[in-house]
């Protein structure tokens, strides 16, 4: 089995068909969407503040996420004092899922964001509380929760940071 992460603008068109039957639990859409809106989210702009990955199983899409900056950054990053990039939609495909490949996209993000955006201090991640299994793996991969901020929304998602 060959595994690689590639930027979704070097997908054949082939790739990009496949990638739409990306097969996910009820769960997973109501914690992270479907692949639709992940895919959406690439029309925003500026292009250069964004950048879509899928995961490849011998050159089949099984996963994709995005990772997003500067003026693209959810309004629970912004008053960060560090230079930050967060990640959204990690989404794998359930036929895939408990083979260690969301901790391996995990393990490329700090590679990936330093050669996409050098400056980046660190990566910033919400999770919907009740998640409980994403959230132990984003702890298992060095992950910090930070405090709630938002007393109107407490308990309903978990911002996490990873420091580069």
């Amino acid at each position: 089995m060959h595994v690689a992460l590639t930027r979704y603008e070097s997908l054949s068109p082939g790739q990009h068909d496949q990638l739409l039957d990306l097969a996910l639990t009820q769960q997973q859409i109501r914690h992270v969407g479907d692949i639709h809106g992940g895919l959406h989210t690439l029309t925003a702009r500026p292009v250069a503040d964004r950048q879509g990955f899928v995961l490849l199983i011998d050159e089949l899409p099984r996963g994709f996420f995005l990772l997003k900056c500067r003026t693209l950054l959810p309004g629970w990053a912004l008053q960060q004092s560090h230079v930050t990039t967060t990640l959204h939609a990690l989404m794998i495909d359930r036929r895939f899922q408990g083979q260690g490949l969301g901790k391996r996209c995990l393990q490329a993000l700090p590679e990936l964001t330093r050669a996409l955006w050098p400056d980046t201090e660190q990566l910033m991640l919400a999770v919907d509380a009740g998640n409980h299994v994403a959230r132990e793996l984003y702890r298992a991969q060095g992950w910090q929760e930070l405090p709630e901020r938002d007393a109107v929304n407490a308990g309903a998602e978990c911002v996490m940071r990873l420091k580069l």
